[in-house]
């Protein structure tokens, strides 16, 4: 590879990872803001994409009336969805901790399941612990929605902080890129 092209990556490298950081830094800081504005993006987008698929069912006269009917039927609840996101961006959030929860309570008994009858290739201690941490999991989210959505936003600050700056200390230093 050419070293002008080196330089290319490196900076590109340089500047994901400082955006990183900096990212993590204000989930970390701020978590129940970040939520809020992710949120706000999310339906933004919702209603966005919502209203250019009712306005391809309106002008799609070249196609089958089934899809078009479909189109425009998804199209609104997807743009409602967004602008229910808009209004309160506090429910939709409260809506994936609480399907997270379940799913970790559902994973869990699934396991259990396994754990207990002995499902192939798995001991069975590890599996049922497993098991029993992924209802406990559940239940706490269940328990405390808000909670956990903030404690996922500061672990995953913290995550895009350290990988940010791992990559900045792993970057070969310039000297290295000439060579």
């Amino acid at each position: 590879m050419d070293s002008r092209a080196v330089r290319t990556f490196r900076v590109f490298v340089v500047v994901t990872a400082v955006v990183a950081v900096a990212l993590g830094v204000v989930a970390v800081a701020w978590p129940r803001p970040t939520l809020v504005l992710v949120a706000l993006v999310f339906g933004v987008h919702l209603v966005v994409a919502g209203a250019l698929r009712v306005f391809a069912a309106v002008r799609g006269r070249d196609t089958p009336a089934v899809w078009r009917w479909t189109s425009g039927v998804v199209g609104g609840l997807v743009a409602a969805a967004g602008l229910v996101t808009l209004v309160d961006p506090a429910i939709p959030l409260v809506v994936y901790a609480v399907l997270a929860g379940v799913g970790f309570v559902a994973e869990g008994i699934a396991a259990l399941v396994g754990g207990v009858v002995g499902h192939p290739g798995s001991s069975r201690v590890p599996t049922v612990v497993s098991a029993l941490l992924s209802v406990a999991a559940g239940i706490a989210v269940l328990a405390a929605p808000g909670l956990a959505l903030t404690v996922f936003v500061v672990v995953a600050g913290v995550a895009l902080v350290t990988v940010g700056a791992a990559t900045l200390l792993l970057l070969p230093p310039r000297a290295a890129v000439r060579r």
